[in-house]
């Protein structure tokens, strides 16, 4: 008997125990996978660790962009083409140092992976004997687990997540696997991603399922989940001009799921497609709307849509840079000594009068002021400043920088509002 089957001749009831035991044999950090990358076991033990595997457990599932440079790099193909574990050169451009890897695989199914940090101590051929017993366990596990699935939802579960993730080089390669997968692809497509505040489980996922194909005209191609995260691929059977129809659909998909399972979830959609080598870049689209309604949902409670996105798609590029600066703006900083010394709120006034698109009866109302009172209070402003709120690139410009730099104070404000 070897070292390796004594290691594993037991029971494990998750992939955290099995990933442990790895980690013990081999003295270095275990990361267990499932088919759609998404992170089922790891290793408790500390170790040095890299950028990817660190962003990996942080996010639950290993970042799009290590899987597209291992894609990108033949590393994946030859992964899944190989019966037994490879060693792996470091992708430092993605931030993945070397590993030793496997495919889990049941027949010729693809049922996850296991991923080995090689710090330069993994012993050869002992290494690859734990890590293929190791697998053997997991197959058994993730078929358990999956039972409840058919095989053809898996096939285009499969099928999306390749999409979404860049797997194929050309458009042909993807009409090739459709045919073969039995999957009828339509001529155009857009992609949806719904987020929510609770953890979507088989039942949340089955009602809001039905909401969507529940929708005359809608065909509902694929869907898979992330976490509290849905993502939808759908089309129309008829040609749709305007915004109206698919506005409509993300509403209904959003309000009957929020009544339903009593919950809050928000949507983005992304720009309509007919080339599926682009469902990566719709997916980006429908995820950066998510993104920005995370980072401001009062401001963004109406953005759907991708086309509408404007200038929200440039915001989180903008706070990245503002803050690798440290510069604050000069044009808050007026108003923000002002506040600080005589206890006034004319940073909050700004913000709230340009968030109503200057309309002084709502923003008079949202502050609980007369109107009179923010006409004094925005005549002040411009006495302070020497700026004018009419003026457009100043209006423009200084709710930038609160949106960017009080987004934290931002949010405060308006959840109490």
């Amino acid at each position: 008997m070897t070292e390796a089957s004594l290691s594993f001749d037991r029971f494990f009831d998750s992939m955290e125990s099995l990933a442990d035991a790895i980690s013990e044999s081999l003295q270095s950090q275990v990361t267990i996978e499932d088919d759609n990358h998404h992170v089922i076991g790891y290793s408790s033990h500390q170790f040095e660790s890299d950028p990817a595997r660190i962003s990996t457990i942080i996010g639950k599932r290993v970042p799009d962009s290590v899987i597209i440079g291992l894609r990108k790099k033949g590393i994946m193909r030859q992964l899944e083409n190989t019966p037994h574990p490879i060693r792996i050169s470091g992708v430092m451009e993605v931030g993945l140092g070397p590993r030793l890897a496997m495919c889990i695989k049941h027949q010729k199914e693809v049922l996850g992976y296991i991923w080995v940090v090689d710090a330069g101590n993994l012993k050869d051929g002992y290494a690859e004997s734990v890590v293929s017993k190791a697998a053997q366990i997991a197959a058994r596990y993730l078929l358990k687990q999956r039972g409840w699935k058919t095989k053809q939802t898996q096939v285009q579960e499969d099928f999306f997540w390749k999409l979404l993730t860049s797997h194929y080089g050309t458009e042909q390669d993807i009409r090739r696997d459709a045919g073969a997968d039995g999957i009828t692809l339509p001529s155009g497509y857009f992609i949806g991603v719904f987020e929510s505040d609770r953890t979507v489980d088989n039942h949340f996922l089955l009602k809001f399922r039905q909401t969507a194909e529940g929708y005359s005209g809608v065909s509902l191609v694929f869907l898979t989940t992330e976490h509290n995260r849905i993502i939808i691929l759908f089309s129309f059977h008829f040609p749709i001009e305007g915004t109206q129809v698919l506005s409509s659909f993300m509403r209904l998909l959003i309000d009957q799921t929020n009544r339903n399972e009593d919950c809050r979830i928000s949507g983005g959609c992304s720009l309509y497609y007919g080339e599926y080598l682009s469902a990566a870049v719709a997916y980006m689209e429908a995820a950066s709307i998510a993104e920005i309604k995370r980072l401001l949902p009062f401001q963004a409670r109406e953005l759907l849509l991708y086309e509408d996105m404007g200038f929200w798609a440039h915001l989180p590029a903008i706070i990245e840079q503002k803050r690798s600066r440290n510069r604050r703006s000069p044009l808050l900083y007026p108003l923000k000594e002002h506040d600080r010394v005589h206890k006034t709120d004319f940073v909050k006034t700004v913000a709230v009068y340009l968030t109503f698109n200057g309309n002084l009866k709502e923003s008079s109302s949202f502050l609980h002021i007369h109107t009179n009172t923010l006409m004094y209070r925005l005549n002040r402003i411009a006495e302070i400043t020497g700026k004018n709120l009419k003026d457009t690139h100043y209006r423009f410009s200084i709710y930038l920088d609160i949106l960017t730099e009080e987004t934290r104070q931002l949010n405060q404000w308006f959840t109490e509002g």
